[in-house]
């Protein structure tokens, strides 16, 4: 009997023990997973967060880019969890395909249609540690880009420890923002955009960042080999729950330097006998964009701060002072499950003629997400060019194109 007693008692201890073994571990199974959903939590904010510093410390760098820029950080917040041992944890690849099918009634002579592969972008980054982060992109465009080095830039930031980053290398500088829901890059861009190789200083504090850069121009002024060209930016963003918006404004001091204006700016030049331009001519930018539900509204308006010399970029005999704006609105909806958004937008030149740009533009486009990060998009748009008296046909021209794009 005794013994019996005894054994239970042995078994009761025993079973006892056990429990509160069980129970332990059950606890620290439950805050193993609590710490986990901490972790989890904090990286879907802090990837969050990161998209929105990035897209600050990024103003002025083209869709295409931007697009590749969030793909890159989505893998490397995705592969965080892979663990230490994850060798390529540090090391990001994107890319971008583009095929385009388009018909083009000209102002004058007969119409024409083409297939072209509009876009190969391929982007590598790698965040060597917490502050430093390095990126090249590489872009062919048929027709238009020869196979090059797009951007290759350090980046030095940990927006955790401080506001200020500081960015080197060949970048497209924060001049304008280009935002569009269409296929064709609206006509802000084909005015201000800039690709230089320059140094930015900037700041992401809460809702406004801001940023100044210096740059070498290709433009020598009065033939003066020196970093004697700058710029300076300031924007707000406030996002809240199904809605969003922002507001930027921008300043830089050699609009001639701008990818489309120094071709045409030295083609002049060199038709006149002149090697350099006499003198820099500033633009300015301003910019909003906002988001509410499903309704999407932008507005861009960039130009020129003076006229330009005669001999660089004339408009009805004088020198020209040529401006641009882009008024959009969206509207996304699903189509049999699939993200779609289709947007309209009224654009606009002064004084443009002489780059070549329509003095009206309307655009009417569709795009939807056939498959994973593949988008079927299709745009009409109307052009009207300068009238006779300006130089131009007084005339009009249709367009129509449909493009295939791939991210991955």
């Amino acid at each position: 009997m005794k013994a019996s007693v005894l054994s239970a008692a042995a078994g009761l201890a025993l079973a006892t023990h056990a429990s509160a073994g069980f129970a332990e571990s059950i606890e620290a199974r439950l805050e193993r997973l609590e710490a986990q959903n901490r972790a989890l939590e904090e990286t879907v904010r802090r990837h969050e967060a990161t998209i929105a510093e990035q897209r600050a410390m990024t103003a002025g760098t083209p869709e295409r880019l931007e697009a590749l820029e969030e793909n890159l950080e989505d893998k490397r917040i995705a592969e965080e969890g892979a663990g230490a041992g994850a060798w390529f944890r540090n090391i990001e690849i994107a890319g971008l395909v583009e095929v385009e099918a388009s018909y083009v009634s000209p102002y004058e002579g007969d119409s024409e249609s083409d297939i072209i592969l509009a876009t190969v972008e391929l982007a590598i980054s790698s965040q060597v540690n917490d502050w430093v982060e390095v990126g090249v992109s590489f872009l062919y465009e048929e027709d238009e880009t020869d196979l090059e080095v797009d951007e290759a830039y350090i980046r030095l930031a940990n927006l955790d420890a401080s506001p200020v980053f500081l960015t080197a290398g060949q970048i497209y500088v924060p001049f304008g923002t280009y935002e569009t829901n269409l296929v064709s890059d609206p006509l802000t861009l084909e005015i201000g955009e800039a690709r230089e190789s320059a140094i930015q200083l900037g700041f992401v504090q809460g809702e406004f960042s801001g940023s100044v850069y210096a740059f070498n121009g290709d433009h020598k002024v009065d033939g003066d080999n020196e970093i004697g060209s700058w710029g300076a930016n300031l924007g707000f963003a406030h996002e809240e729950e199904a809605r969003a918006w922002a507001f930027g404004v921008g300043y830089i001091s050699d609009l001639g330097d701008s990818d489309t204006l120094q071709d045409i700016i030295d083609e002049n030049l060199d038709g006149v006998g002149i090697d350099d331009p006499s003198e820099r001519t500033g633009g300015w930018t301003i910019s909003a964009v906002g988001a509410f539900g499903p309704f999407s509204l932008i507005g861009e308006y960039l130009a020129a701060t003076e006229e330009f010399d005669a001999d660089a970029l004339s408009f009805d005999g004088d020198g020209a002072k040529p401006s641009a704006w882009n008024i959009e609105a969206g509207y996304s909806f699903e189509v049999m499950g699939r993200e779609s958004i289709a947007a309209i937008a009224y654009q606009g030149t002064r004084e443009a003629l002489g780059i070549d740009l329509p003095e009206e533009r309307w655009l009417l486009g569709w795009s939807v997400e056939i498959f994973d990060n593949t988008a079927l998009s299709f745009e009409w748009a109307h052009d009207a060019d300068y009238g006779e008296s300006d130089g131009g046909t007084g005339e009009s021209a249709e367009s129509f194109v449909a493009q295939l794009a791939v991210e991955f």
